[in-house]
């Protein structure tokens, strides 16, 4: 479902139908103004989901905030992942928002240069120059990436070789191609579940 601000040429989606957070809604118009933004074209969501299918690949659950230009929508659009936003933090949720408008201005203005070091760079000053947070609160915004524990273990038919990996794919046993030149397709010989994940 898509809800249409009528100040702006953004448009607000979320997953079946829901409406995105008031605080989002605000905070986005608030610094769209700050930062002059409000006649760009600009989709917003807070759902992987959604912005995956605006870019046609998954989102990757760490990603705490998004902005791209999207060529063939010709609009910008971003993502404000609420799961990974520490929202013990005051000030967060603000700052998150803040940083994915300041990328989007900066496309704007033609400057396409990438983080050099996220929370240490120009746009870390930046954020905090605009919202008044410190420096740690733009480090500290998120919470921190938990690692997905591995769930299958692959052994190669040719050597008994055995390697864990945290999805299903195919995989070759790098040292038999190495000496033979063959790729040997590893089998996942064990899915591992909880009780079974002490398993060394």
């Amino acid at each position: 479902m898509e809800t249409t601000n009528t100040r702006s040429n953004w448009i607000f989606e979320e997953d079946d139908g829901a409406p995105t957070p008031p605080a989002v809604v605000r905070l986005m118009l608030q610094y769209g103004e700050r930062l002059h933004l409000q006649q760009a074209r600009l989709q917003i969501t807070t759902s992987r989901r959604v912005f995956g299918r605006w870019l046609g690949r998954r989102i990757p659950s760490s990603y705490g905030g998004a902005y791209v230009y999207l060529t063939h929508a010709k609009t910008h659009a971003i993502l404000i992942n609420l799961e990974r936003i520490d929202h013990k933090q005051e000030r967060a949720l603000e700052v998150v928002i803040a940083e994915e408008l300041i990328h989007m201005r900066d496309w704007l203005d033609g400057d396409r240069r990438r983080h050099a070091k996220h929370g240490h760079d120009r746009i870390a000053y930046r954020v905090a120059e605009y919202t008044g947070a410190t420096l740690e609160e733009v480090r500290s915004a998120l919470v921190p990436v938990q690692q997905r524990e591995y769930r299958y273990i692959y052994a190669c038919p040719q050597c008994g070789k055995t390697i864990r990996r945290k999805r299903t794919g195919r995989w070759a046993c790098r040292s038999c191609y190495d000496r033979t030149g063959h790729h040997y397709q590893l089998q996942v010989i064990q899915e591992i579940t909880p009780s079974s994940s002490d398993l060394q």
